[in-house]
């Protein structure tokens, strides 16, 4: 049995079954691959729990109530907020139905009252590489579960590996990156030049299925990945590969979409998924 992520032969005892995208980020059973099981249990789950619990994907998660095996109701937290002018810290969060401040100092939430003409410094973690280890970490499980060992035998899947183990406080980049070609897009790196109009595209997908999905897109020497969690778009990679072996007709014409809806599975082809955002405008 074969581990796409360690790009190692594994034994059933060592193997159990990962989702490419976790429930709580819009996942459904059956969008899985059989993985390393250490693996599965060290990176990818700090891999998934760094998106799942990053503050703004939070606001996602909470409005298409997107839980993970532990079904607690997702609410973003602005930990380490404060009292502007007075420096005295407080919780600030933002359930749909109502923002509330608690004070570990009173150990107690704040009443209006105590909240009026107050003014919040909210301070929240933003971990620069958590969407490029996660879109590396969906790529290369997608490309394995779309075209099996034709994805693993002509994709520079070695580009992948280093992004989803990339450590920015112990690597040395131009080590770790030596030969590096894949090249990519994730938030909030701004989008420049000629890359905009292709840019917009996936935006407004994103935006038009509302949901988590995976498009897969073959071009005469790479593979791009589009990766959207519950409507928002979070990374894009293009990947080497020798594509001619690629399936190109069917359900795989123009390239694959893997779309996560209603708890099931859809797939289509790029083009009948462009035709359809088409007749829809």
């Amino acid at each position: 049995m074969y581990c796409i992520y360690t790009d190692k032969e594994i034994t059933l005892e060592e193997a159990n079954s990962e989702h490419i995208i976790p429930l709580s980020l819009g996942g459904v059973n059956g969008f899985e691959v059989l993985v390393s099981s250490s693996f599965n249990s060290d990176v990818g789950s700090s891999i998934d729990g760094e998106m799942a619990n990053c503050f703004f994907i939070m606001f996602k998660r909470r409005d298409h109530d997107a839980r993970g095996h532990s079904r607690k109701a997702p609410i973003p937290i602005a930990k380490k907020s404060t009292i502007q002018g007075l420096g005295t810290p407080v919780q600030i969060s933002f359930a749909k139905d109502k923002v509330k401040v608690f004070s570990p100092i009173l150990r107690k939430e704040l009443t209006n009252e105590e909240m009026l003409d107050q003014s919040f410094i909210l301070t929240v973690p933003l971990k620069p590489d958590a969407r490029a280890r996660f879109s590396a970490k969906v790529a290369l499980s997608s490309g394995y579960f779309i075209y099996g060992d034709i994805f693993r035998d002509n994709a520079k899947i070695s580009d992948l590996h280093t992004l989803i183990n990339f450590d920015r406080a112990s690597s040395t980049k131009d080590k770790d990156f030596y030969g590096f070609e894949t090249k990519g897009w994730y938030w909030p790196k701004e989008v420049t030049g000629k890359d905009k109009s292709e840019h917009h595209v996936y935006e407004y997908i994103a935006q038009y299925l509302n949901c988590s999905f995976v498009l897969v897109i073959p071009t005469t020497s790479s593979i791009i990945f589009v990766i959207g969690i519950l409507g928002d778009l979070v990374g894009i990679l293009n990947c080497p590969a020798k594509t001619e072996l690629l399936p190109n007709n069917g359900d795989y014409d123009l390239g694959h979409a893997i779309i996560l809806q209603n708890k099931s599975i859809r797939r289509m082809s790029y083009r009948k998924l462009l035709q359809e955002i088409y007749e829809n405008l």
